[in-house]
């Protein structure tokens, strides 16, 4: 006859039906403790961390990482796998186990030492292996995956203190986006995320920036410092932005569209980081803090021609320009295709200068209507195609509604070189974040739009422009697959600041002209963007490798 432990482990043990992961129960009686059970326990008291548990005929063979093996026959005690699906619902009621509320006549007795108490419910998962015992004690055996997880649970918790950035200007206001208020700016990194800098302070002027930007509740800024340094990490220098993304409820759009710049490796990528931002002592959210566009030498790298630089060789160059149609610069133009011009660097040109940059840019357009792809004569004369084509990609996956060569683009021509497409800047209007598409393009992840306008439909004209971006499209897909993972860990980043954030501006709040509603909460923001960048990568995998 078989004693009574094997009855207990043939029966009492399978006393789990089909809504966990076990067979449907019957009760054995007086139930005595199994051949095995002081094994496992000792083992938990031993400190063994559990590796993997396999499965062989009629047993498990349970492995730890220090070479132990310890086999439990089925006979014995009943091990379930829950790999795959949930474990039972174990609890006390009046005194005695339920397994998914079927009630077991094993009593629930604290006063009993682990070694003299039963096994009510052991099951191993992804994670490790874990002993329900009838005294109460839970095992939970330490294993590689748990001390993984504990490490990036410490490592996010680190991550989630982001810096705090406290500027004060005695209570002077910032009135304008021209005139520049005194103060002092602290920056406080006390995890040392960026540098081993903790605490940084500086005298500084502070004033306004942006377009449309300006013109919201939360307001952006530009700071000055009044000796260069480096900000959190950044290479040093005096001009840095406060990017406020009043409009982007993810609060880091930007950061995104910078990563894609990162992968695509434009001749510069602006660095950012996610600060909280406290004027005069008042709380003002979560804000983007990043090195300001301008010329230098870790920013856009070129040199910038002199007032002596008016004929030869000299005058091709260095210029820094910008797309942008509020032509707020002092000097600006309209090419005949109809693309907004300004000077970044210099802001005044000779009349030299100005009249051997505009007629590059006519000749570059005259080239495009004539179709003429000739790479001595044609369009590729004038401009670095592959940096076009790079710019191209990214402001068609991230379907911007400024990228269509209207606002906030950025073209260098170097002394002897060809126009460059230098760098990227202001996303928050993209990623499905913007209702006012004209046509029949609409919002969502579909249709082109940078192909539509200016110069990109007589670039499609060119056969070996389109081989150019499809080649490009394929060699950065395998990176641009990542970036959804990448959204999460940024959003995990900002789960405590956001929640501050929007404490003071309401995630309900809306730009009206924007078109695009509130989704009711961060995390559901979060989950649009991701669904809305992996549909447009996917639809223009598709149509790309089609034309």
């Amino acid at each position: 006859m078989r004693n009574l432990s094997l009855i207990f482990g043939v029966l009492l043990f399978s006393v789990l039906h089909m809504t966990g992961c076990q067979e449907k129960p019957l009760l054995p009686e007086k139930p005595s403790q199994p051949r095995g059970f002081l094994e496992l326990v000792q083992a938990y008291k031993d400190g063994k961390v559990f590796e993997e548990a396999v499965l062989q005929p009629d047993s498990y063979a349970l492995k730890f990482t220090d070479g132990y093996k310890l086999t439990i026959a089925e006979s014995d005690f009943k091990i379930y796998d829950c790999t795959s699906r949930k474990p039972a619902k174990v609890e006390v009621s009046s005194s005695w186990w339920t397994i998914d509320g079927v009630t077991i006549p094993v009593k629930a007795d604290s006063s009993v030492p682990d070694e003299e108490s039963l096994p009510v419910y052991v099951y191993f998962d992804t994670r490790t292996l874990y002993a329900y015992l009838s005294n109460r004690s839970v095992l939970k055996f330490p294993s590689k995956v748990l001390e993984d997880e504990k490490e990036a649970m410490e490592e996010l918790a680190r991550r989630q203190n982001i810096p705090i950035v406290r500027i004060d200007t005695k209570g002077k206001p910032i009135l304008d986006k021209k005139n520049y208020v005194d103060g002092t700016i602290s920056i406080s990194d006390p995890e040392g995320l960026y540098s081993d800098v903790y605490e940084f302070k500086a005298d500084m002027g502070i004033r306004g920036r942006g377009n449309s930007t300006w013109s919201f509740p939360k307001k952006p800024w530009k700071v000055k410092l009044d000796e260069k340094a480096s900000l959190l990490g950044m290479p040093a220098d005096k001009e840095w932005a406060l990017l406020a993304n009043y409009a982007d409820r993810t609060l880091i759009r930007n950061i995104v569209a910078m990563k894609l710049s990162e992968i695509c490796g434009f001749s510069w990528t602006p660095r950012m980081r996610s600060v909280e931002v406290y004027l005069n002592n008042e709380y003002q959210g979560v804000y983007t803090l990043c090195e300001h566009k301008k010329v230098s030498k870790d920013r856009v790298d070129i040199d910038v021609v002199g007032e002596n630089d008016n004929s030869g060789d000299a005058v091709t160059g260095g210029y820094y320009l910008e797309i942008e149609e509020q032509q707020d610069e002092t000097t600006c133009w309209w090419t005949s295709m109809g693309v907004p011009m300004m000077f970044s660097d210099p802001e005044e040109p000779t009349a030299q200068q100005l009249a051997y940059v505009k007629d590059m840019f006519e000749s570059f357009e005259q080239a495009l209507w004539a179709r003429n792809w000739s790479q001595t004569s044609g369009y590729p004369k004038y401009i670095d195609v592959d940096s076009f084509v790079d710019y191209y990609i990214v402001q068609e996956l991230t379907k911007n509604i400024d990228g269509n060569l209207r606002k906030s683009s950025f073209i260098t021509k170097e002394r002897g070189k060809k126009m460059e497409m230098y760098h990227l800047w202001d996303f928050d209007l993209t990623l499905g974040n913007c209702g006012y598409f004209w046509g029949n393009v609409g919002n969502g992840p579909e249709n082109f739009w940078i192909r539509l306008d200016k110069w990109f439909p007589h670039l499609f004209n060119d056969p070996a422009f389109v081989q150019k971006v499809q080649k490009r499209w394929n060699e950065l897909m395998p990176e641009f697959s990542k970036i959804p993972d990448f959204i999460d860990e940024q959003a995990l980043y900002l789960d405590k600041a956001q929640q501050r954030n929007f404490k003071v501006w309401s995630i309900w709040e809306s730009v009206d002209w924007v078109y695009f509603p509130s989704l009711g909460s961060y995390e559901k923001e979060v989950d649009y963007l991701k669904e809305f960048y992996t549909e447009r990568l996917q639809w223009l995998d598709r149509e790309l490798n089609k034309l």
